[in-house]
């Protein structure tokens, strides 16, 4: 009776792992999205920093209610070292039109949580989530996942609308 119950939960287990996406899967899911945000702690530096169609959102600026002024320097991927002048973002409207430069068709949205965002007293990814996706779905047709990262790779993709 034991080893019939071990089968069943063990054939259970693979069947709820084989039903979440590859890792080639949130690979190409990541790749389809107009802008991406990346959480994550960034050290010795008090700013975001909009790469691409990426903002590496620091997350000291999003612990608490403290998204706003969000501070963003955008930087050439192909010299991510030099020095930019520093937006300030003021509202969420303002994060909308500041991404549109970057993309001014953007609807696909992907939100990244680091792993080195968790060390950063106060983080919590429930409010941070919540918070870029009251933004995000203010944007006609548009979708949102949310993306896990742990040593470089994604590791999870949730669709949140």
């Amino acid at each position: 009776m034991k080893k019939l119950l071990i089968l069943v939960v063990a054939m259970a287990s693979a069947m709820f792992v084989a039903c979440g996406p590859s890792k080639l899967e949130m690979q190409e899911m990541s790749s389809s999205r107009d802008i991406i945000i990346e959480v994550r702690q960034v050290l010795n530096d008090s700013i975001s920093l909009m790469i691409g169609n990426t903002l590496y959102l620091n997350s000291k600026q999003v612990i608490g209610d403290n998204l706003f002024p969000l501070l963003v320097s955008t930087r050439d991927p192909q010299e991510i070292e030099r020095l930019t002048a520093t937006d300030v973002v003021n509202t969420p409207e303002d994060l909308l039109k500041y991404l549109r430069f970057t993309s001014p068709d953007m609807v696909n949205f992907g939100i990244v949580i680091g792993e080195t965002a968790y060390n950063e007293i106060g983080f919590d990814e429930n409010h941070v989530v919540e918070t870029l996706k009251n933004i995000f779905i203010k944007v006609d047709g548009g979708s949102l996942i949310l993306f896990h990262e742990k040593n470089g790779e994604l590791t999870s993709a949730k669709k949140l609308f």
